[in-house]
């Protein structure tokens, strides 16, 4: 066993390594990022060079990777209040019902049939879509919101038909409904459970460890009644969408947790199941690759005379793959309801997808709208952010909120007549006050916090050691006369930080 964890030790350090830099390398050939570590992780496993073997260790913390993958997918993926109209029903029918046919021809043709791998060909994976449209600065266009209802509704329903297939006897689909109905009608309860902890205990980041905890324990309660703990995960960001919505701190370091440590080894390990690469398995994964990717165009072409949008848009749109679908992949997979041979070539198509898509929706709109130049943590943080969003004295209380809940912040800064900062006023503050109270305070009649002032030639680096030093949720950054040039809130910092999965 000793030896195992020392072994685990080096793999989980060489993976983890390598994910970064290949993500890094697929990022800068303006790629699907998510790609690259699973390239990685089948040249690492069996699949070419056999220098990295999944045991116990690595597989535990990888299928932790899906658990909070998902519940973020939940969360920020169909996290978004859905305005779904009966044309968004009628379009998703088609696009999932017709890749599932022609799937399923295709695989009984070849003798390797199971819903458990035509389910997660056909369906759509809202994540990379979402990524793509908010890159391409079309996410709230009309043709944006189309694509998205539609690929939101084409995944929930997928993934419900994969928790039935997957536990295909009475008793367990009895099972498979009731869970879900317990996490969509107690899901206001649990939000509520959270608040009422965090207004009771004050220990350091007790809401972080909260909401870990209950993504756990649910998901516990989700297996012993035989209900995939990933999709339930799923499902629980999506009810706690509001929950974290008001507390962008908190999905901060849930992103940081995820996309830092969780998500590179689960892409890798993705590779790290594959079989021996062949001929004929790459030859496999192309035909099923052609045939999934063809179907769903197809089945998109025809929806978009629904919709009214451009049916090429609305075919290549619908067709995106790589995200949840690979996750239902590896959860069959390590549950021994599929063999790794189809595992292996049903992830390579889908693998497959991920890359060529994105490159034709973005050939019919530009390129992506990203970030020229890398952020340099010593470069001054003026060069990056100008805000000035604050308030005055003479404001009353509910015009700073008014402020704060339209941006999305923690705190606002508030300064005098000459524009020198006098502090900030919390979230938290505003909470203890009567809200009767909120039309009649002046935001200088109450107690301010101290705000950290800095330098005009202060650097990003300055400010993140401020914010991980202090915990605080904003400082300021002041002229050689003290008056405000631009006020810095972390959550803003970090957004400029973290570019787009």
């Amino acid at each position: 066993m000793v030896s195992l964890l020392v072994d685990s030790l080096l793999y989980l350090g060489i993976m983890l390594i390598l994910a970064k830099l290949a993500e890094e390398a697929f990022s800068r050939l303006n790629l699907v990022r998510f790609i690259g570590p699973i390239i990685v992780g089948v040249l690492l496993g069996p699949g070419v060079l056999n220098l990295v073997k999944i045991n116990i260790i690595i597989s535990f913390i990888t299928s932790l990777g899906i658990v909070f993958l998902l519940f973020l997918a939940g969360a920020e993926e169909l996290g978004e209040k859905l305005k779904v109209e009966s044309k968004d029903y009628f379009s998703f029918l088609i696009e999932l019902s017709l890749p599932i046919l022609v799937i399923s021809v295709l695989l009984l043709y070849f003798r390797i049939f199971s819903l458990l791998l035509v389910i997660p060909l056909a369906m759509t994976s809202a994540g990379p879509l979402t990524r793509l449209l908010i890159d391409l600065g079309i996410s709230k266009q009309k043709i944006g919101l189309a694509l998205f209802y539609q690929s939101v509704l084409n995944e929930i329903v997928a993934v419900v038909l994969f928790a039935i297939f997957s536990k295909f006897q009475l008793l367990d689909i009895i099972s498979i409904l009731l869970v879900v109905l317990f996490i969509f009608l107690g899901g206001g309860k649990i939000a509520k459970l959270l608040e009422l902890i965090e207004g009771y205990v004050k220990v350091r980041e007790i809401e972080f460890a909260t909401i870990v905890s209950v993504i756990f324990i649910i998901g516990y309660v989700a297996e012993v009644f035989s209900f995939n703990s990933a999709i339930t995960a799923l499902f629980l960001g999506f009810l706690l969408r509001d929950y974290l919505k008001d507390r962008p701190y908190l999905i901060e370091r849930l992103r940081a947790f995820t996309y830092g440590f969780f998500e590179p080894l689960f892409f890798v390990s993705i590779g790290l199941y594959f079989v021996k690469i062949s001929p004929t398995l790459l030859l496999l994964s192309l035909i099923t690759f052609l045939v999934t990717i063809g179907s769903k165009f197809f089945a998109g072409l025809i929806s978009a005379k629904i919709q009214e949008i451009d049916p090429v848009i609305n075919g290549l749109g619908t067709s995106m793959k790589g995200g949840v679908d690979v996750s239902l992949l590896i959860s069959a997979l390590t549950s021994n309801l599929i063999t790794p041979y189809q595992y292996s070539f049903s992830s390579l198509a889908i693998a497959f997808s991920s890359l060529v898509l994105p490159i034709l929706f973005r050939m019919k709109f530009g390129k992506p709208k990203i970030q020229e130049n890398k952020i340099n943590l010593q470069q001054p943080v003026l060069n990056i952010i100008k805000n000035q969003t604050i308030v005055n004295c003479y404001q009353t209380l509910r015009e700073a909120i008014g402020i704060i809940n339209e941006r999305g912040y923690r705190a606002i800064v508030v300064v005098d007549e000459n524009f020198r900062p006098l502090g900030y006023v919390s979230v938290s503050q505003l909470l203890e006050i009567d809200p009767s109270e909120y039309e009649i305070l002046k935001v200088c009649g109450i107690y301010k916090n101290e705000v950290k002032i800095l330098e005009k030639k202060s650097k990003v680096i300055d400010v993140l050691r401020v914010f991980r030093e202090t915990e605080e949720p904003v400082v300021v950054i002041v002229d050689d006369d003290g008056r405000l040039l631009s006020v810095v809130y972390e959550r803003e910092l970090l957004r400029y930080l973290t570019p787009i999965q």
